[in-house]
């Protein structure tokens, strides 16, 4: 093979494999950032799934408050509960309830317990038992500190946001309102929506509860997430952790964070993208391939450009010196190129004139 020849042929392969290496490499450190872009993204929900949590606990628990400081509805139900002769000695459970449904206003059970926490009478279903309604610590806070206490509760699967407001009067503990509402889609979407990704709310399940709160999730993520649901409630870390769901052709990415339930396990699963669908389509990574391509075909011309200027006249050179090596002296150089070539020439014909 010649030199020309082969000087072309290295040339162009080692461009394009640098070309190759760089493009890989690029789409490389696309791919990483993608990923760690999604999982920032993931993390995103998990702060408005706070926030808008603390927005919802505070609506309900000013619900709440007013209703626990109306002087005459604390009047009423200390009245109530004090127990009557009339009904064998039992407090007037039916009336507190008409009084419950028709004051209950923006949200789902209203429910009045007795100072002890002991549940009285009620507006709207709640299926936890009395015991563990009067030994939650939420309960527990505010009849022992006299403070009003918010937080989440799980209702047969069900997650709820629940306020607690004691009955003062005169300073003294007459009972406590407690007013709960379901957590729903809604508030699912909502974070979706503003968080850009699929959301779930995961609570420890129960026969015939309801759907979990979410965006809608496709069938494939639902039954990943049921399958590992013990090892995604177990999550404690506060900001979060990264759980691989996979099943061998199918890969995502979820971002599961606890959430603070009173007496209970809970977590906001925020779902990525799946494998296939996170590669980097993004605006900049095609930028940045264009430019590998770019100085990669910037490389090859300069490579045939070399070629085509110094190493192939170089080579025209070299036939016509073994020409004159080998006895014919009548020759003169006419090849043009590169001015190192064009030096060369005029330096070989200034000696093969010379030896004439």
């Amino acid at each position: 093979m010649k030199p020309a020849t082969r000087f072309l042929l290295l040339g162009v392969g080692a461009v394009v494999l640098l070309t190759l290496a760089a493009a890989i490499a690029t789409l490389h450190q696309a791919d990483q950032r993608a990923r760690a872009g999604s999982l920032v993204q993931l993390q995103v929900a998990v702060t408005v799934e706070r926030e808008l949590e603390a927005n919802r606990l505070a609506e309900l628990q000013l619900r709440a408050d007013t209703l626990a400081q109306d002087p005459a509805f604390v009047d009423y139900v200390a009245q109530s509960l004090i127990p009557n002769p009339q009904l064998g000695g039992a407090v007037d459970k039916a009336s507190i309830s008409d009084l419950l449904e028709e004051r209950r206003h923006g949200y789902d059970i209203a429910m009045v317990l007795d100072p002890r926490g002991v549940p009285v009478a009620s507006s709207g279903i709640l299926l936890r038992d009395h015991g563990s309604i009067q030994a939650d610590p939420l309960v527990a806070s505010a009849i022992s500190r006299l403070k009003p206490r918010q937080g989440i509760w799980i209702d047969h699967g069900q997650l709820l946001w629940v306020a607690v407001s004691p009955l003062l009067r005169g300073g003294a503990l007459q009972g406590v309102l407690l007013v709960a509402s379901h957590v729903d889609n809604a508030f699912a979407i909502t974070i979706g929506r503003i968080a850009r990704v699929d959301v779930v709310l995961l609570a420890p399940p129960a026969p015939g509860a309801a759907l979990p709160p979410s965006t809608g999730l496709d069938h494939w993520t639902e039954q990943a997430l049921l399958a590992r649901l013990p090892e995604v409630l177990g999550v404690t870390e506060r900001t979060g952790k990264a759980l691989r769901l996979s099943d061998g052709q199918r890969s995502v990415t979820a971002w599961v964070a606890p959430m603070d339930v009173s007496g209970g396990q809970a977590v906001l699963a925020a779902i990525g993208p799946s494998d296939g669908d996170s590669g980097p389509d993004n605006s900049a990574a095609w930028s940045l391939l264009a430019g590998v391509a770019g100085f990669g075909l910037c490389a090859l011309l300069l490579v045939l450009l070399l070629w085509w200027r110094t190493w192939l006249p170089l080579q025209r050179m070299l036939g016509v010196v073994e020409l004159a090596r080998h006895g014919d002296r009548h020759l003169t150089i006419r090849v043009e190129g590169s001015a190192i070539v064009r030096h060369l020439r005029e330096g070989i014909n200034s000696l093969l004139h010379r030896t004439l």
